[in-house]
């Protein structure tokens, strides 16, 4: 097992390759929200919102949804994404399909793709003519004990960034790019893992789901987040234990009857021991040359890892491998079955012999953390 100290040292050889924040975000105010002191997921209440609206509404979540809208109404976004059509593919797993001929996977350009873009080293480029309004707002920790949202506030040392994806695969969606020292992170950690978690647990909307896909070519690290409305098929299938009982704070579950191997991390105490489960497995991951993505949902209650065979032009996203598809042409939006979705999702996973032995690891880096 790869142990915390380990992780800290690599992280420490990663942030010398960090790249700087960009110029044109030194010094801009923008909406700034603080987590309280006390963290939410190491109590036994986990999950009960602190900082919730006189009206009973999530505070960050009308932040995120109100700054959303605005940029709506700036005209930032490339296409409506509330327009574009999505159906229920038959069958039995409840796969979700959405036709968007305008939408792109690639939300940040390649060099040359975009004459008006502004590169930094070339590792974090946005459209030089929006680059304030593509941010939204930012979120940190402080020593605070309630959280607090202030309407305007220079960027923190050590925050999310919370950007607008312009090419939206739902309602909402954003992604959240962790920096300290104003340099962006390369290496996942448990620390930014809660943040994320964190994220999702104050929003505080079943409709929320967060992302996160593992790139070994990446240059920097960052989740994404959006809205659905409907379960994701994942979400809806049966799971089968493999570690934990009834009296164990923390649960890792295989997803049976799907195509993409799949395991499920809950807990409800001690979340931060399970965020150092999580990382340690992930950075095993790694070392197998396993690529993997991280579905967070459930207000931040579940945590489906996909595991998927060494990074190549077929490999799936995270929201894909939930069960989420886009196309980009009438003809490929018609004809999707539930047999074309379920041959994608296995033809990208690891195999049984692989799975079986990644089972093993995770119980193994578990029941070393006393779970």
């Amino acid at each position: 097992m790869v142990g915390v100290k380990q992780l800290e040292d690599d992280h420490l050889l990663a942030k010398s390759k960090q790249s700087k924040l960009p110029q044109f975000l030194e010094g801009i105010k923008v909406p700034l929200y603080h987590f309280g002191s006390q963290s939410l997921m190491d109590h036994k209440s986990f999950g009960e919102v602190s900082c919730i609206s006189e009206d009973g509404d999530s505070i960050l979540d009308t932040l995120l949804l109100s700054q959303w809208e605005d940029r709506v109404m700036k005209g930032i976004f490339r296409y409506d994404v509330t327009a574009s059509e999505i159906k229920a593919v038959e069958g039995r797993k409840k796969f979700l399909a959405q036709l968007n001929e305008e939408w792109i996977s690639d939300h940040f350009p390649k060099p040359g793709e975009n004459e008006t873009t502004f590169y930094q080293e070339d590792v974090f480029p946005f459209n030089f003519m929006k680059q304030h309004d593509e941010l939204l707002f930012c979120v940190a920790s402080s020593e605070q004990t309630n959280p607090e949202l202030i309407s305007s506030a220079v960027l923190p040392d050590n925050a999310f960034l919370i950007f607008i994806n312009a090419s939206p695969v739902e309602y909402g969606h954003v992604l959240l790019v962790p920096y300290l020292s104003n340099s962006f992170y390369q290496l996942l950690d448990a620390n930014i893992l809660e943040m994320a978690v964190r994220v999702a647990v104050e929003i505080n909307n079943c409709c929320f789901r967060l992302f996160y896909d593992f790139s070994p070519d990446a240059s920097h690290l960052h989740f994404q987040a959006c809205y659905f409305p409907n379960p994701l098929a994942v979400e809806l299938m049966p799971v089968d234990t493999i570690f934990g009982d009834l009296q164990s704070w923390m649960h890792i579950s295989v997803v049976t009857d799907y195509s993409i191997k799949t395991l499920l991390l809950e807990s409800n105490q001690k979340f931060k021991i399970m965020m150092e489960v999580l990382v340690n497995i992930c950075y095993c991951l790694q070392e197998l040359s396993i690529l993997y993505s991280l579905l967070i949902s459930d207000c931040g209650k579940k945590i489906f890892l996909f595991l998927q065979k060494s990074k190549d032009s077929s490999s799936l996203s995270a929201w894909e491998c939930g069960g989420y598809f886009m196309y980009k042409s009438r003809s490929e939006f018609d004809e999707c079955t539930e047999k074309t979705i379920l041959k994608r999702l296995s033809s990208v996973s690891i195999d049984d012999d692989g799975f079986k032995a990644v089972k093993l690891l995770c119980c193994s880096i578990a029941s070393k953390f006393g779970v």
